[in-house]
């Protein structure tokens, strides 16, 4: 089956961004299909593959603002192996103007199929629109940056995920922890590293990505890390995470798979869903 995750925490900065380019061109590089939908209107997961939506043109956002179509319509291949983009709109208010918080969940649907894992790139600020990543969702990584600021994030978000999941019974595998940024020279590091271990148990932790100037660079290429730096360590790095969320997530690669459906998605609500 396909895997859905959402990529997601309450505070800003913390690498989800960085996490859905190059985790996904990591596992696109190995065989499977990749398919990321840039829901963060800054578009930084369009740009870390050097694509940004038309204007008018149908986009990750299109569901939720109510409007007809589907999401296949918004597609686009990257140069990256197997990796697909449906890229933000980059002028959205994250007012959800669709009448079911299914609608993401119901927009996927049809593409799904095409793909062994679908990744959702989820900005922080906007509660609505998280509740409806979750529900579109099997799992959830959380990356984080190891300070005080950080764990209360990460802590927040899991509780937040927590209630989503027992009253919607959304993302039912359950989340991984991905620390991004370490350096665990220092004793703040490491003591957030050890309260993060100890509050979600190693069974919620997955390996993270040590800091490294090739993340900034491969950006400012707008090119994955495997692309633009794959001796790097924060390339190496995204290797032993994309092997975590294989086995964390159990994502299955398909042999002749099938290209995305082209159907079109009908019957969202103008209803605003608060």
């Amino acid at each position: 089956m396909t895997r859905v995750l959402s990529i997601a925490n309450c505070k800003g900065g913390t690498g989800k961004s960085t996490t859905a380019v190059n985790l996904a061109a990591e596992l696109g590089g190995r065989g499977h299909r990749i398919l990321v939908v840039d829901l963060d209107p800054q578009g930084h997961a369009g740009l870390g593959f050097g694509i940004t939506a038309d204007p008018g043109a149908p986009n990750a956002h299109t569901p939720l603002r109510g409007r007809r179509g589907a999401l296949s319509d918004g597609l686009r291949a990257t140069a990256s192996d197997g990796v697909d983009l449906i890229p933000a709109d980059r002028h959205f208010d994250g007012q959800i103007v669709a009448g079911d918080p299914r609608c993401l969940a119901e927009a996927i649907g049809p593409l799904a199929a095409g793909y062994d894992l679908v990744l959702l790139d989820v900005p922080p600020s906007a509660a609505a629109l998280a509740v409806c990543a979750l529900m579109a969702s099997d799992g959830v990584i959380v990356p984080t940056t190891l300070d005080p600021l950080g764990l209360e994030g990460v802590r927040q978000f899991a509780r937040a995920y927590h209630d989503v999941m027992l009253r919607f019974d959304a993302a039912r595998l359950g989340l991984a922890v991905a620390p991004m940024r370490i350096d665990l020279r220092t004793n703040v590091e490491r003591g957030v590293l050890g309260r993060l271990r100890t509050d979600f148990g190693p069974g919620q932790m997955v390996r993270g990505i040590r800091t490294d100037v090739a993340v900034s660079e491969a950006f400012a290429l707008r090119r994955p890390l495997r692309g633009a730096r794959p001796r790097s360590r924060a390339a190496e790095d995204f290797a032993a995470l994309a092997d975590d969320v294989v086995r964390r997530f159990q994502i299955d690669q398909r042999a002749a798979l099938p290209g995305p459906p082209r159907g079109r998605a009908e019957g969202f609500s103008q209803v605003i869903w608060a």
